[in-house]
């Protein structure tokens, strides 16, 4: 039939007017598996995508079940372990675990079909994995939220513009919210919708944005988009 998926009994044939991911060869590194890249993790193994790697050396505890896609039972588990036995249930899908923290001694295994997801809660570790990927042309996508607020920064690396905007914003502040603040699930699940969207749109050349701004409380959405190629 067409639409299913090669290798899986997943019945893709609901959504491939929209993306077929037997078309796809995307290869996707999600860094961080907590509230926001445990839910982009089991979204795009419901898209169908094939080849996810998440990266991250904490455990689950009691307070990430309201907002991560986690289990009672996956209490004291490592994140990682705990990521990959759900998303096997959900999509029968096998990620990529690394069961550890990035430091300037970690080699990334890219190549031209990757995509890098930064779900991680401190500027240090985005800049770090910034200037380990800077000169590899390959897309980047950056999350950040707290509340009911979010932004992605989605950037092109071979394009000298895009990747210079974003080395910006990493020179700026971040506000700080409360631990009663950090995130609600709502958010997150937004959040989440809206990076998937991007990596649909990325795969398959449509218009993307390379920066969205967005506060559900307000109801304010901002969105740039990117340029038309130009060789930078």
């Amino acid at each position: 039939m067409r639409g299913m998926m090669v290798g899986t009994n997943m019945d893709f044939s609901r959504q491939y007017r929209i993306y077929d991911p037997s078309k796809s060869d995307l290869d996707v590194t999600i860094i961080g598996a907590g509230s926001t890249g445990s839910f982009v993790a089991l979204n795009l193994a419901k898209m169908g995508i094939q080849k996810i790697k998440v990266i991250d050396f904490d455990i689950v505890e009691a307070h990430n079940i309201p907002n991560q896609f986690y289990r009672f039972s996956d209490i004291n588990k490592l994140k990682v372990d705990a990521l990959g036995e759900i998303i096997k249930d959900f999509a029968g899908i096998d990620i990529i675990k690394e069961n550890i923290k990035i430091d300037d001694d970690y080699n990334f295994d890219i190549n031209l079909n990757s995509i890098v997801i930064l779900c991680l809660d401190n500027m240090e570790g985005r800049e770090l994995i910034f200037k380990k990927l800077k000169d590899y042309p390959i897309n980047l996508i950056d999350t950040r939220f707290g509340g009911e607020g979010y932004s992605v920064h989605a950037v092109d690396l071979g394009n000298n513009k895009e990747k210079e905007i974003f080395s910006k914003s990493l020179e700026g502040e971040i506000k700080e919210t409360s631990c009663g603040e950090k995130g609600i699930i709502y958010t997150i699940l937004s959040l989440a919708s809206e990076i998937c969207n991007i990596i649909k749109k990325l795969d398959l050349k449509e218009p993307s944005p390379i920066l969205l701004r967005r506060e559900l409380k307000t109801y304010r959405f901002i969105a740039k988009m990117k340029e038309a190629k130009d060789g930078n």
